[in-house]
């Protein structure tokens, strides 16, 4: 056994017994660093250290993702590098999304088998949270590359890995777009694995277009009558049930899981979950990968007119009422949600109207006149 070999044994020995140490007595850890002992004591709250493998997501939904990412456009060369390097050092790359799920994967022979076995593959969930203490997970969490070596991993089936992160972080805005990752098995552990994925990381990052700028040039809704939709500038035609889940979406800013989307959109009509994934997959492509998910949620600047609508009928501003409304919200749609909400706006625009005394305001926004609620209402002032 040669030096090197012997003090990562000597090491990987140290690790084990202070795993072994906490897991039967969950007090301060010793002979870890503080960040692993700090991630130990948070994994142990959430999940159990023997645990089998990452949770697998949708696999198709995470390629999908990686399809349409900006980071995939930014890191061409990275990735020409991390496949020689897997190859060559017997390793498996990969990268994360901005919540721990891998979706870019590239393994060397030696670390395939083993990566599939434990879900160190595309839709695999390396957040802390579903994996305990992992390279990626502490990323995420630390916003720092990190090594997180042997029986460091919280979960024991990974005490034979080693693993390097680094986070990919936007440099003016510092949105944290990603993890990139490298792993082996222990015996292969090297000291210039953290500084040379976070080197890579670093040179992704500087490629990352101006987020700020693309968001001012972003999604525009106006789903008051006849659908308009305005993506970084350009129209686009989209088909009713796209519009119908942008809207769905919109008005759940805070995201929605696929039972909640599936419900809101079919109500009880026999419609399959997969079929919405592909409504939703395809809607993302036109969107430019800007749907998230975990949950489903739009992932980008909006403005949508009957959001806007919506404030100003709760606040009683007639006036800025009266320069958003068309006419009701998505006509054509039979979605439970977007009905009731439809009802809701027409109810508390019914209110307002009443309000008028005479029908010169009605006259000033011509663009109302569509409106059937608008009509009877300006004929009502009319008459008087």
């Amino acid at each position: 056994m040669n030096s090197a070999l012997d003090s990562l044994v000597r090491r990987r020995e140290q690790v084990e017994n202070a795993w072994h140490r906490y897991i039967d007595s969950p007090e301060t850890p010793g002979n870890v660093v503080r960040e692993i002992g700090t991630s130990w004591r948070r994994s142990l709250g959430q999940l159990p250290p023997q645990g089998t493998c990452a949770p697998l997501r949708d696999v198709s939904e995470a390629r999908e993702f990686w399809k349409h990412s900006v980071v995939r456009e930014c890191a061409q060369r990275e990735i020409a590098q991390l496949k020689e390097l897997a190859r060559d050092s017997e390793c498996v790359a990969a990268i994360s999304d901005p919540a721990g799920r891998l979706v870019w994967t590239h393994a060397s022979k030696h670390m395939r088998d083993l990566a599939a076995e434990e879900n160190f593959t595309a839709g695999g969930d390396w957040s802390e949270g579903c994996t305990g203490t992992n390279a990626v997970g502490l990323c995420l969490a630390s916003r720092k590359a990190v090594t997180v070596f042997s029986a460091e991993h919280f979960r024991s089936s990974l005490h034979d890995w080693v693993c390097y992160a680094a986070p990919i972080i936007h440099p003016t805005s510092g949105r944290l777009v990603g993890v990139l990752d490298l792993s082996s098995t222990w015996d292969r552990y090297t000291p210039l694995g953290r500084s040379a994925i976070s080197g890579m990381a670093q040179a992704i990052a500087s490629r990352l277009p101006d987020f700020e700028t693309q968001a001012e040039a972003g999604l525009h809704i106006d789903f008051l009558g006849p659908p308009r939709v305005t993506w970084r500038g350009e129209s686009l035609s989209l088909s009713l049930r796209h519009c119908e889940i942008l809207c769905l979406l919109a008005l759940h800013p805070e995201g929605m899981s696929l039972e909640a989307l599936h419900c809101a959109l079919y109500g009880d009509q026999p419609v399959t979950r997969a079929t919405l994934k592909s409504e939703i997959s395809t809607l993302r492509s036109r969107l430019g990968g800007g749907i998230a998910s975990r949950p489903y949620r739009l992932d980008m600047k909006i403005s949508a007119d009957f959001l806007e609508l919506w404030a100003a009928l709760n606040e009683g501003r007639l006036e800025a009422a009266l320069e958003r409304y068309r006419d009701a919200l998505l006509p054509m749609s039979n979605s439970p949600e977007i009905s009731e909400w439809r009802n809701c706006i027409d109810a508390l625009m019914t209110d307002q109207l009443a309000t008028l005394k005479d029908g010169r305001p009605l006259l000033q926004h011509p663009a109302l006149c569509r409106s059937m609620l608008v009509r009877e209402r300006l004929v009502e002032l009319l008459e008087k």
